[in-house]
């Protein structure tokens, strides 16, 4: 193995990108070395993260869908003959249960990813649906060890303008209702990736980026929307409040978030911004997960009471800490208190969207006039990604809900929070 190690060493100084693309390419169907542990080391020599990223992107596309095909053609013989007959069926196994969740979670954690590309394309998992799963396991798990890996040599990242809208409309998007929080996840990507903007434009680019994903809650969830707004005009016309309407329960559960906004500020947030305390969060939430998955084996509730509103409302506030997921929490709790998995998810979408739009209502009204805007464009993308990432996150976790727990989620917050511990 140690002649192995030396022998990527030699390809990566010898070739730079290019190296890195074969290595990369290679670890996804047949290469036995984690390539990432060398992310570092190519940093140290020359390679910028912003071009290695890409290329890394593009090898792990081909490499992930070169393993798919092998498994699709090639089958089980050369499958048992590369990693053994007990990998095999233990692959069989993950991918019948998990499907794209599994290839998810596969890529971020240790488990042999060539195993799962191959068992994949045995299994005949749809080739989109395989790729979109490659591409959200291995790339937050290469981003974050190139960081580890330059933050050992104390190399700085640096984006350029196109690059910071992209980043920061996907990251809005899919952590924004993907169980793993979004707040936490964005002091993380501050920790290390210098963006070419000001604090101030921020600050603006951010209302416009979770307008995005209000946008995209009002478009999934039109039909529902209708209901809440047709119940407030009934209750308007008749000058009384009908508890038992969604739109009441949603209000209602809003009130807690909002008090605790009003009352606390921005202190929470600036006071627990620091890596240890969002690792430490990241943990406690993925207990929590745990927990929701064993009280909710045998839910049967898919109407949420108004007791229920108001507990989920309180867990929402808890959410103004950097490191707890609003949407992970409140789903937990929803489970916690009987809900079915997908009424519970479907209700904290209803809930956030409602929260965003307050919290767009304040951040707008309490700026200052001449508050700097940032360019067209540079809004335009940030708000477009923000929108399809946060479309594909809803669609994805109420698919996932239905035939699973929150458990994946809460192992990839537990591996995270513990590989953040063990680099501080």
């Amino acid at each position: 193995m140690h002649a192995l190690t030396l022998l990527v060493k030699a390809v990566i100084l010898q070739y730079g990108y290019l190296g890195m693309f074969l290595l990369t390419a290679l670890e996804q169907f047949i290469f036995p070395l984690p390539v990432d542990v060398f992310f570092g080391f190519s940093i140290e020599h020359g390679l910028v993260y912003q071009k290695l990223m890409v290329v890394v992107l593009a090898a792990t596309i081909i490499g992930s869908s070169i393993g798919y095909f092998l498994g699709r053609f090639l089958g089980h013989p050369a499958l048992t003959w590369l990693v053994g007959k007990t990998k095999v069926e233990k692959g069989e196994i993950y991918i019948k249960k998990w499907g794209i969740w599994g290839v998810i979670l596969a890529g971020l954690t240790p488990i042999p990813f060539k195993v799962v590309t191959w068992t994949a394309g045995i299994f005949e998992m749809p080739f989109g649906r395989f790729l979109l799963g490659v591409i959200i396991g291995r790339m937050p798990r290469y981003m974050f060890t190139a960081y580890a890996g330059a933050k050992f040599f104390e190399s700085k990242f640096y984006a350029t303008t196109d690059m910071s809208a992209l980043i920061l409309g996907a990251l809005q998007g899919l952590t924004e209702f993907l169980p793993i929080s979004s707040s936490g996840h964005l002091v993380i990507m501050e920790k290390f990736l210098y963006l070419p903007i000001p604090a101030d434009h921020l600050v603006t680019f951010d209302i416009f980026l979770h307008g995005g994903s209000l946008v995209a809650i009002l478009l999934y969830f039109w039909k529902d929307w209708v209901d809440v707004f047709r119940e407030l005009w009934h209750m308007i016309k008749k000058a009384s409040l009908d508890t038992s309407s969604l739109a009441f329960k949603l209000a209602v559960g809003t009130i807690p978030a909002i008090i605790a906004g009003l009352v606390f500020g921005g202190s929470i947030g600036k006071n627990l911004r620091e890596l240890h305390y969002i690792a430490i969060l990241f943990i406690i939430l993925g207990v929590i997960y745990f927990y929701a998955a064993w009280r909710g084996r045998s839910n049967t509730h898919e109407t949420v009471g108004l007791k229920k509103s108001i507990w989920i409302g309180v867990a929402q506030a808890f959410a103004l800490v950097p490191g707890i997921s609003r949407a992970g929490l409140t789903i937990a709790t929803g489970i916690t208190l009987g809900l079915k998995r997908e009424a519970a998810a479907k209700f904290s979408f209803m809930l956030g969207g409602v929260a965003i739009l307050a919290a767009n209502v304040y951040a707008i009204f309490s700026m200052r006039n001449g508050a700097p805007i940032p360019d067209l464009d540079f809004i335009l993308m940030g708000t477009v990604t923000s929108f399809i990432t946060s479309l594909l996150a809803i669609y994805l976790l109420l698919r996932f809900l239905q035939k699973h727990t929150m458990r994946a989620f809460g192992v990839y917050l537990i591996l995270a929070g513990s590989l953040i511990l063990s680099f501080l």
